[in-house]
């Protein structure tokens, strides 16, 4: 979608109808995603900037050009300006929005370069194993959300303080988290890298192999592939592999009449038994149960 159709909200989905004085906004993250399925297409804010604090859930930020996982506990920065939109995975996210006049970033932009620099665009900040500065960012949006829904005297002046603060200390996790940046070259080679992961796991999921088998295909380390598809995709190779087997498993049980142990022979199960401990391990009921459930549901 080209830029200049990208609708530009103060909220979104409000027209600006804010007082004069508005320049911070709080909500949590349920109070608009759910009113839209739990998905938030894309948009942006030309003269805000927005600071998403997930304590639960996960999901995809859609930037107009590309997907970027993200899973709780994380902070969501959105550079003024920046289109973006949300896609949820689970219906239980949960968290803080909060949104702030661009103009209120340049006393903080001036006085450091490396904090500039983190703010010029949109970030994704996991805020855990990053020490001190991660742990006091969820508190910090609790208590901004608080104050601004239960203001009493002074509370401008408390709040432009907390929201210089939470932006600071979302900054620093940041350089903990990634710190030299990563060159943008090497961001779309694991991007193709998981492209290239994805169709060998579908390929050879039924054959069960190690990870050292797609490390060696692509040409790096098992250590390394993990760590590309943990960043990328929020699993290990093995958790992604499962995923390909269960699809498979799901389509075979509804959709074709093979018995369940011939199910668990094709997807290179040597035992039945393993085959039924895996799939209750990942859905909760047996083959037989779900075949069962879902020719149901299709016959309704």
């Amino acid at each position: 979608m080209a830029g200049k159709n990208v609708p530009n909200y103060r909220l979104y989905r409000e027209k600006s109808g804010e007082s004069e004085g508005f320049w911070l906004h709080s909500e949590t993250l349920s109070f608009r995603s759910s009113v839209h399925n739990w998905e938030i297409s894309l948009h942006r804010h030309q003269a805000l900037f927005q600071i998403f604090v997930l304590e639960a859930g996960e999901g995809e930020l859609l930037d107009g050009k590309e997907l970027r996982f993200f899973k709780a506990p994380a902070a969501i920065y959105i550079a003024p300006g920046a289109t973006h939109g949300f896609r949820y995975y689970t219906r239980d996210a949960d968290g803080l929005v909060i949104t702030v006049l661009a103009d209120r970033l340049s006393p903080v932009r001036a006085a450091d370069s490396a904090i500039s620099a983190f703010l010029s665009k949109t970030q994704i900040t996991p805020l855990e194993g990053f020490g001190l500065d991660g742990s006091h960012v969820a508190p910090l949006a609790a208590r901004i959300h608080e104050e601004l829904h239960h203001a009493g005297p002074g509370s401008d002046i408390l709040l432009d303080a907390m929201v210089t603060e939470l932006i600071l200390r979302l900054a620093r996790t940041g350089a903990q988290a990634e710190p030299t940046e990563e060159p943008f070259a090497a961001k779309a080679r694991d991007r193709q890298r998981m492209h290239a992961l994805s169709a060998l796991l579908a390929a050879h999921c039924r054959e069960h192999r190690p990870v050292s088998f797609y490390a060696e295909k692509l040409g790096l380390s098992p250590a390394h592939l993990n760590r590309i598809t943990r960043r990328e995709a929020g699993a290990s190779v093995l958790e992604l592999a499962a995923r390909h087997l269960l699809r498979a498993a799901r389509r075979e049980l509804v959709f074709t009449p093979t018995p369940v142990q011939a199910v668990a022979y094709s997807l290179g199960f040597q035992d039945p038994a393993y085959f039924n401990r895996f799939f209750k391990r990942e859905t909760g009921m047996t083959p037989g149960a779900f075949r069962e459930a879902e020719r149901k549901k299709l016959v309704a």
